[in-house]
């Protein structure tokens, strides 16, 4: 008897459709076919794993950064506070800055008044001792 599936041989069924039987050749077709499947299932497998993982990285990275934002927040909002008392302070100082200034300058003119005065008296001392 001769093997027609090994001569990949069509036999036709009652309703005209041909009717294959597996060859080797044929055999060999679908089981590249179920490697083919079976690394594709593999490789969708390890690309939801990959993912997964950089999902969980980013989810780990949004919640660092919304803690480092946090911090910077307070920071920012201590270093404000810290700016305002430090322009009040200022300010402050520039007004006693002018208050003395001007404190100063007074007392320099009354002192270069007197030393005017206290000139003119020693002149007129060393007048009166030449007669």
């Amino acid at each position: 008897m001769i093997n027609m599936a090994a001569c990949g041989v069509t036999k036709f069924n009652e309703s005209t459709q041909p009717l294959v039987l597996v060859s080797d050749d044929n055999h060999d077709s679908v089981s590249r076919k179920q490697k083919r499947t079976i690394s594709n299932r593999e490789s969708a497998r390890k690309s939801r794993i990959r993912k997964k993982k950089h999902m969980e990285d980013l989810v780990g990275q949004v919640s660092q950064l919304v803690s480092e934002n946090k911090c910077m927040a307070i920071n920012l909002k201590d270093t404000t506070q810290m700016f305002v008392k430090m322009e009040s302070d200022n300010l402050v100082l520039k007004a006693q800055l002018a208050e003395l200034t001007h404190e100063f300058e007074s007392l320099n003119e009354i002192s270069n008044g007197f030393n005017l005065v206290m000139s003119d008296v020693d002149y007129e001392n060393k007048a009166w001792c030449a007669w």
